[in-house]
């Protein structure tokens, strides 16, 4: 093929000025023609002096037309936003009228543009000049309409105790923006020449099928069904995969958004959820309290009995522990300390709160062992100093047989007594208060 040189382009413009305009279906053309004086029917670079002027009023039409409709539709969505207590911004709204009105200046030139009977090949050019500027702001104007749409559904989300909708908008608002994309690409390959668009096409096809064979494309896609169909965790939850331990922020196609307790944020692919182990911890309705009590060995048994059913009545009264499961006992005997465990439950709806509640059942414990004069113990070692003489005990059973008995009948005696509030029955098995 030739290449056009700058000496072709007069022959060029020339022979477009000559060519016979088609048969006019236009009655303004017509009007304009048989009207308008010979200044104004005069050709100018092609196109005649009125039909420049038609061309600059239908620009001025449409940038009036498209004021018009943006500022109705603003008022509109802004009414609207107050109904449904929705708080869209004034940055959301003009991003969302610019492009609109841009959209209905182009749809509002390319209406009126056959009313000013261009020459065919001149008509063609800006038909599609003013078809993808049309296309490129209608993609805009409805990718910022979505947006909006997003924050109306996150302001209907937020007023339902569910999550489940928190998680499913902002991936619904993805997949609009990525159909809408496409569908512009598509509209405007199909403005273009067929050739052009079947290349576009064999293109477009040969990535897409490449793009779904990837295998890890695939089982993010299922991994992403997985977390909208089994619901493992929601938008908040406190979360651990493997080594990954932190607070869901949101939920994509591809991945989902986990900000760590460093306050960095990690990517987790979609796919690692189709076999991984998720630990929700955000879904625990009760969170566990487990420790140990040590008490000074000089603490005496009657002693540690009412400190334990003190500790016991502390849970029974603080108004967030659970008051159906929990166990106070003496559990060891360590090096140091008489160990009492404590095992129980707080129902906290987050972490700040369980620190609280944790932090005032053991403060009151401190004051319970206070007001008891009992004394935690702490790692020590004590030394006795004495002399080599054997220590004189009293009772010393003279054989073995003797000591079997003594050993028996002081054990019977002790039970005996602690079996005194069942009048000597079996006690039965511990109930929930």
């Amino acid at each position: 093929m030739g290449l056009i040189t700058t000496a072709l382009l007069p022959a060029l413009t020339t022979a477009l000025i000559q060519e016979a305009p088609a048969p006019s279906i236009s009655p303004l053309a017509e009007w304009a023609r048989d009207t308008l004086g010979s200044g104004l029917t005069a050709s100018l670079f092609i196109l005649e002096n009125w039909q420049w002027l038609g061309l600059v009023l239908l620009v001025l039409l449409g940038t009036v037309a498209g004021s018009i409709v943006t500022l109705i539709v603003g008022r509109a969505l802004s009414r609207l936003s107050d109904k449904r207590h929705a708080a869209l911004t004034k940055e959301s709204l003009s991003g969302f009228e610019r492009p609109l009105g841009i959209t209905l200046t182009a749809w509002v030139f390319i209406v009126l543009l056959p009313l000013l009977d261009l020459v065919p090949a001149v008509g063609e050019i800006v038909d599609i000049a003013a078809s993808f500027v049309l296309t490129v702001a209608g993609v805009w104007s409805t990718l910022r309409l979505v947006d909006v749409l997003g924050e109306f559904l996150k302001a209907q989300a937020a007023d339902t105790d569910n999550k489940f909708d928190d998680m499913l908008v902002p991936l619904l608002v993805r997949t609009l923006k990525i159909v809408v994309f496409i569908v512009g690409l598509v509209f405007i390959a199909s403005r273009l020449t067929e050739e052009v668009w079947s290349i576009l096409a064999g293109i477009s096809l040969g990535s897409l099928a490449v793009g779904f064979a990837a295998k890890d494309s695939i089982e993010n896609l299922f991994g992403t069904f997985t977390v909208l169909l089994d619901k493992p965790f929601e938008l908040g939850d406190w979360i651990t995969v493997g080594p990954i331990d932190g607070s869901v922020e949101a939920v994509g196609i591809r991945s989902t958004r986990v900000r760590t307790f460093y306050n960095s944020l990690i990517s987790v692919p979609n796919s690692t959820f189709i076999n991984a182990h998720v630990d929700n911890m955000g879904a625990r309705r009760y969170r566990r309290i487990k420790t140990t009590l040590g008490l000074t060995y000089d603490t005496p048994p009657a002693k540690v009995d009412a400190f334990c059913e003190g500790v016991r009545e502390l849970i029974r009264t603080h108004p967030y522990t659970r008051k159906d499961s929990f166990h106070v006992y003496l559990n060891n005997f360590s090096a140091s300390s008489l160990d009492v465990m404590l095992y129980c439950f707080v129902e906290t709806p987050d972490w700040a709160t369980e620190l609280r509640e944790r932090h005032r059942l053991l403060a009151d414990i401190l004051r319970l062992a206070e007001t008891l004069s009992v004394e935690f113990a702490f790692p020590t070692q004590t030394l006795f100093m004495s002399s080599v003489e054997a220590a004189a005990h009293a009772n010393i059973p003279p054989d073995e047989a003797s000591a079997g008995e003594l050993g028996r009948g002081a054990a019977h005696t002790i039970v005996r007594d602690g079996l005194a509030p069942w009048d000597g029955g079996v006690p039965p098995p511990v109930q929930a208060p």
